[in-house]
């Protein structure tokens, strides 16, 4: 079966709150998801990115507005016809059965032949990489193995979307990157049209084709995470996605700016004397030890090593900058206090209109 497509079309969710009266969860949303798409809702708690899915799914009935798969308007229809996997944040797996009856319990309520019910089965566990844990109970499974469980009952009955709501949320840091990248390589053998929900900036980052950032209901910028992350829309974006500098720039020429007295060469395609704000990334700042004797630009101010680069934050006149340094195997690291000289990367600095 070819995977489908999946619109929201200005969908809407209204809950009465009891100290703020009527509330939007959610506010005329409008989204494309194309088909075989990965496309995840990205945003702090309370954004409504949870709300959403649970739209998609059928558990929650829009107010306004229309959701379509397909081409089919499922807007009133009930979750179990909509032809959907959903993978929960708290796995949802019956304690009482084993693994194998687990994954086998929708094709059972579909009313199944048995034969079919074994073929299925096995053959979504060995995709799962779980072939020969058929007979084991819940309790007897780690978390990752509890989630690839929940994930293969979500696809065993071959749904035409997949959704899943924070399904990494309860594993532990490591587990979470092998996770999600077993989930990505499933969804893409598969190809199932899916929406996935996280509050986890890298996590989505690195499983998406395309993230949807949320907030307060609704959708604020949309795009691939390179996008999103070198030319972000809004001041919220920008701090939402990754870690940044929001600093002020006085345009001094046509190609060039200064921050904080130090130039920077940079268009900002405005003109001379004008105040822009720009987006700097850590990684887009380098620094160097200011000659001897000599004050520098910049004085470190904190320094923290993380394994595959180190973090330092620098005082720059009345600010103070994030810097991440990757190449600290090639030199010494710079001491708390030391006056730098700085370099930025233009290429990777932004505007925010």
């Amino acid at each position: 079966m070819p995977p489908v497509d999946i619109r929201l079309e200005r969908i809407a969710k209204r809950f009465d709150h009891a100290v703020k009266g009527e509330v939007y969860a959610v506010r005329e949303v409008s989204l494309a998801v194309a088909p075989g798409e990965l496309l995840t809702l990205l945003g702090p708690s309370g954004c409504g990115k949870s709300t959403t899915l649970r739209m998609i799914a059928g558990f929650e009935q829009p107010d306004e507005g229309a959701i379509l798969i397909g081409g089919r308007d499922v807007t009133r229809m009930l979750p179990n016809r909509r032809g959907i996997g959903f993978v929960f944040q708290n796995y949802a797996l019956f304690p009482h059965l084993s693994v194998f009856e687990n994954v086998a319990y929708g094709l059972r309520v579909q009313g199944r032949d048995e034969k079919t019910i074994v073929r299925s089965v096995e053959a979504v566990l060995d995709l799962v990489g779980l072939v020969h844990y058929g007979r084991q109970q819940p309790h007897q499974l780690s978390g990752g193995e509890q989630q690839r469980v929940a994930l293969a009952r979500a696809v065993v009955f071959e749904p035409q979307v997949l959704l899943f709501d924070e399904p990494l949320s309860n594993l532990d840091a490591k587990l979470r990157v092998e996770m999600r990248e077993q989930i990505r390589a499933l969804q893409k053998r598969v190809g199932i049209t899916t929406v996935y929900v996280t509050h986890d900036q890298e996590e989505a980052m690195a499983i998406s084709d395309r993230i949807a950032v949320m907030d307060k209901g609704s959708v604020v910028q949309e795009g691939t995470a390179d996008e999103l992350y070198y030319r972000p829309q809004s001041e919220f974006v920008a701090r939402f996605i990754g870690r940044t500098n929001l600093v002020e720039a006085r345009v001094v020429a046509a190609d060039a700016v200064e921050v904080a007295g130090v130039p920077i060469a940079y268009a900002a395609d405005v003109g001379v004397g004008t105040v822009v704000r720009l987006v700097v990334r850590p990684e887009m700042v380098e620094l160097h030890a200011a000659a001897a004797g000599e004050p520098g630009v910049a004085r470190v101010v904190q320094r923290t090593f993380l394994g595959e680069r180190t973090d330092y934050q620098v005082a720059l006149g009345g600010i103070t900058l994030q810097v991440a340094a990757s190449d600290q195997h090639r030199r010494s690291p710079f001491e708390i206090g030391q006056p730098v000289d700085l370099r930025f990367h233009a290429a990777g600095i932004h505007r925010l209109d």
